[in-house]
Order: C-alpha cells, then structure tokens, then sequence
C-alpha cells in the first residue's frame, strides 16, 4: 500500500502541474462538477452523457430534452446544488447535519416523488441494495454520530493520507447506509469533500468501473480491511490523472493543421 500511495502521490504532483494549474479556477470547478455529477448518477442509472450533463449545466430545464425523463434531469440538476453546496466552503467541518443536508438538496426533486420519504430524512425502514442486506437501520443510524466525529478526528490530525480517510469514511457510510435514497450518491460527495480539504483530485467512478467499485466495498466489509478500497479509489483516481495528462499532451504534440487538397489516389 505504501508504494501504490508514494506512487499516487508523485502523480498528484504531475497532474497539479501540467493540469490544474494551467486552469482558472472557477473553470476547473466547473470541469470537475459536470464529470463528477455526470458519472456518479451514472452508477445509479442515470443516462445522461457528459456532454448532455454539460449542457444541462448550460441550459437548465430549458434544455430540449431528448429519450431523458425529467426525473434524470432533476436527479443532476440537484447533484449540481449538492456539490457547489459543500465544495463553496471547504472549510465546513464535517457533521451530521452537514451530510443530511447534503442528502435533502441531493434528493430534493426526485425522493418524496419517487418513494414518498422526506429529503435529508433518516430512513425509518431496514435498507438493501442488491444483494446486500443492510445492518438493523436502527443501529446503523446510532452510529453515525460516531462515525462523522472520528472521520473529522481524523480530517484534523492529518495522520492517515486523505485517500485513507476518504475510503474508510465511505466505506463504514455506505454500509450503515442512513437514507432511504442517495446513500450512494451522498457518500461519494463526501469523500470527495474530505479529498478536496486536502488539495486532493477528485475520485470519480463511473458506470463502467461500478462492478469493481461495489467489489473493493464487498471485500473490505468482507474482509474488514479498508485499504482494498483505498487502493480502488488510488488505482481510479490515478488512471482518470493520467488519461487527462496523456490527453493534454497527444493534442498539443499531434495537432495537424493543413489546407492543403486532400490527396487523389492514384
């Protein structure tokens, strides 16, 4: 684990270098608002593209909406609110209210539509997610006050990597799993949040990592070991880095231009 994170780290130094600091600031936001918002609904279903999430940015519900329901669009427009909510003021502690409050502006349109429980509610019923049955919810909801004060104990003494407290934080949330809808959803904007106190990029997982990410969840709670999960959000935050910087590099160095006729053959 040491090298997988010395290796992570070197390239957090590269990727801040030849990425983030060639951006404005407000623009980088924004970039990583519309990915994020974009590829985390996708894991719950969502079907909107990046480009179409960037466009809903753009346009809001004033966007013509093609083969996408008005619930998809208010399920990333209240993704978008949730994350400017927490990612504005990084310099909010972590509390409970914070993450209920995050789950009421994250679920604000589409929860009380779709299951009829009130936003930033408790669930007041025992939860499952595939195959997985949840812990007694009773319990689980006992336990978060525990849980939010040992996470920000540990946000303030600074001695685990960020990816460590971030992957254990969402590893015990998503298996007390709190609410009635947008665990998943809630618990990725949080661990995001705990990343980006630390000057740390983002960890998106997309729909076509979700089968590894529920995964590196099942054999840490299996195996009580959270470093398989700090190693998935390592190994995904690592890959996304390199792909932007090979991306900035190859359109920089293999950009052609040319006017001249194209070729006849012969």
């Amino acid at each position: 684990m040491d090298a997988l994170l010395k290796k992570y780290d070197s390239l957090v130094l590269n990727y801040n270098k030849v990425i983030v600091e060639s951006f404005n600031p407000v623009d980088f936001q924004e970039y990583n608002e519309i990915l994020f918002s974009a590829h985390s609904c996708a894991v719950e279903g969502n079907t909107f593209t990046v480009a179409e999430t960037s466009a809903l940015k753009e346009q809001g519900l004033s966007l013509k909406l093609q083969n996408k329901s008005l619930y998809e669009a208010h399920e990333i427009l209240d993704h978008f609110k949730a994350y400017e909510f927490l990612f504005n003021n990084l310099s909010q502690p972590l509390t409970e209210d914070l993450i209920r409050q995050t789950q009421q502006i994250l679920t604000q349109n589409t929860l009380k539509f779709a299951k009829g429980f009130e936003p930033g509610e408790y669930t007041d019923t025992q939860m499952a997610a595939g195959d997985t049955v949840f812990g007694d919810y009773k319990t689980s909801i006992a336990r978060m006050p525990s849980l939010v004060a040992a996470t920000q104990e540990a946000i303030d003494k600074a001695e685990l990597h960020p990816l460590d407290i971030s992957a254990r934080f969402h590893q015990f949330f998503i298996y007390l799993h709190p609410f009635p809808d947008g665990n998943g959803r809630t618990g990725r904007l949080i661990s995001n949040f705990i990343l980006a106190k630390f000057n740390q990029p983002h960890v998106i997982i997309g729909a076509v990592e979700k089968a590894s990410y529920i995964e590196a969840l099942k054999s840490s709670a299996k195996h009580k070991d959270t470093q398989i999960l700090t190693a998935f959000f390592a190994e995904t935050s690592m890959y996304r880095m390199q792909q932007e910087i090979d991306q900035k590099k190859n359109l920089t160095r293999n950009f052609i231009m040319s006017f001249d006729p194209p070729k006849k053959n012969k």
